[in-house]
């Protein structure tokens, strides 16, 4: 029993670090669960994640990056030509609240994408909160995932 604890000892600091690379956290503001499916070079990838706004005072998202391109917050749309995404200029994120970008409602759009997102990767993204940058790891799932796997992570 004893040596089984110490075998769980000593491989709590990864899941550990895995869990926190998850989550970006400044200034009461918090990115976490951010997932993309996967997507092949030259095509767009759509980011989810969730963001939280711990701190006294109001913030807005703006966008971001990845690899030094920009990353377009969109909004899903559905009319008479089909779906389609609308950049939005940026949404408020009230003291105290949560904003969810999930599938077929806000995204951050990444076009043209230089190489291929594979699954069971991470990707390395800033997100944009009002004045910080907040780097984040998104995970990367199967192409035709449609929702955070959470596997592996808890927050």
């Amino acid at each position: 029993m004893r040596a089984l604890l110490i075998a769980l000892a000593l491989l709590a600091p990864p899941a550990l670090s895995q869990t926190k690379d998850h989550l970006a956290e400044k200034d009461g503001l918090r990115v976490l669960h951010a997932w993309t499916p996967a997507a092949a070079k030259g095509t767009e990838a759509l980011i989810y994640l969730e963001v939280e706004n711990t701190s006294p005072a109001p913030t807005t998202l703006t966008g971001g990056n990845a690899m030094g391109q920009p990353l377009d917050l969109v909004g899903f749309s559905y009319g008479a030509a089909g779906e389609d995404w609308t950049i939005l200029p940026g949404l408020p994120v009230p003291a105290g609240a949560d904003l969810h970008l999930e599938p077929e409602v806000l995204a951050l759009r990444w076009t043209d994408l230089p190489a291929d997102l594979a699954e069971g990767g991470d990707l390395r993204i800033d997100v944009h909160l009002g004045p910080h940058a907040l780097p984040v790891a998104v995970e990367i799932g199967a192409a035709d995932a449609t929702g955070h796997s959470h596997a592996g992570h808890g927050h």
